[in-house]
């Protein structure tokens, strides 16, 4: 009976392997392609280069809490996707509270959906480690 059921899951095998095997022999094609192997490949510029994010700004009336000028924070929010702009009250873009708060909404909704709901805590976090790691206790 062992040798009956192995026959039959040897023969399903090679029916099944064997014909996969030899279409993809017709048509000149490796069994399983790669897009880095496939025959015929034509470069396409805009898979190519590397992904650039799209960095947005979160408009603050003053530095505190920013970490202005700390590399170590600056690169940990650029690869979250956003930066925090210090602009003083009344400047042409932060004219009023209203704007800069519309402005900041639109911003913070498109890091949730970018980083998850959490995007403030793992900042916040980001910002005790440089914050130390630097020694930069004042900002």
């Amino acid at each position: 009976m062992k040798r009956f059921l192995f026959s039959i899951g040897f023969y399903i095998l090679i029916s099944g392997v064997i014909p996969l095997w030899v279409a993809a022999q017709d048509r000149g094609l490796e069994y399983f392609p790669t897009p880095n192997t496939r025959l015929g490949a034509t470069p396409n510029p805009k898979k190519q280069r590397k992904g650039e994010k799209t960095i947005r700004f979160i408009i603050v009336n003053n530095t505190k809490g920013t970490l202005a000028g700390n590399r170590c924070f600056e690169e940990a929010l650029a690869k979250m996707g956003f930066q925090y702009l210090a602009m003083p009250k009344g400047q042409p873009p932060n004219q009023n509270g209203f704007a800069r708060w519309t402005h900041n909404f639109g911003v913070k909704f498109m890091i949730v959906l970018q980083n998850g709901p959490f995007w403030k805590s793992r900042v916040n976090k980001k910002y005790k480690e440089c914050k130390y790691g630097s020694g930069d206790y004042v900002g």
